[in-house]
């Protein structure tokens, strides 16, 4: 890829852009039961007929770093398209949740992890994106370890517990984002309770986030930018963070 003729931090008044995004492949994990990601090449540079190299992607609203906006689960919430520019773009707040998470596939952020958060970097200020930081997005190259089908056989993976959600709607963000495939951990994933304590109060919900271990705890500014889908209840999204 060749470089720029200018400096793109010039034009983020000096931030550095962080790709908060997994990109899209064949084989990427998907919630249970859902179809995944496909490509299908369709034309080449070869065809002298139509020497243009492009292909079929075919996949379903929540794949891949995507957002669930606030109808996936809330009737009456906005959809996609219906979510403007501004809802898409705030202050960024980071929870490294690694070292308390580990390896726990049913560990739930709680309510006294953002407390322990507020203590340290102040209150969660009304507008701000919550980046959750479970470290799970380490595993994402590997399917059978990011969702974990355990002998029980229910599904494990990190999530967030009614109580923590709860107390992020209080706080008035805009949207919250984790490290994972879902928002409500694998052990409770059909409750929706984190999901619902979010959504209905018109914030959005994006999953599968990468690379937060580049982001600092506050102090970045976060940009989501979605697919605008009429009606749409997620799409893939680039999720970009501008941080000084």
């Amino acid at each position: 890829m060749t470089k720029p003729d200018y400096e793109p931090s010039a034009l983020l008044a000096g931030g550095r852009l962080l790709d908060l995004t997994h990109p899209m492949k064949v084989g990427d994990p998907i919630f249970p039961g859902q179809p995944g990601f496909t490509f299908e090449t369709l034309g080449t540079l070869e065809n002298a007929a139509l020497p243009l190299y492009y292909g079929c992607v075919s996949f379903m609203e929540h794949c891949g770093t995507h957002m669930d906006a606030p109808a996936h689960v809330v009737s009456g919430q906005p959809f996609l398209h219906e979510l403007g520019p501004d809802q898409l773009i705030g202050p960024a707040v980071k929870l490294d949740l690694r070292a308390r998470c580990a390896d726990d596939a049913d560990f739930d952020v709680s309510a006294q992890d953002i407390d322990d958060f507020e203590g340290r970097f102040g209150r969660i200020t009304p507008g701000s994106i919550v980046c959750l930081h479970t470290g799970w997005d380490v595993r994402y190259p590997a399917a059978d370890r990011y969702i974990v089908d355990s002998a029980d056989g229910e599904f494990h993976w990190p999530g967030v517990s009614r109580a923590a959600a709860e107390l992020l709607a209080d706080r008035r963000i805009r949207g919250v984002a984790i490290d994972t495939i879902g928002l409500d951990g694998g052990h409770v994933a059909l409750t929706l309770a984190a999901h619902r304590a979010i959504l209905q109060t018109g914030a959005f919900i994006i999953e599968n986030v990468a690379n937060l271990s580049d982001l600092a705890p506050i102090g970045a500014t976060l940009i989501a930018l979605p697919m605008k889908v009429h009606n749409g209840s997620g799409a893939p999204t680039r999720v970009l963070a501008v941080q000084k």
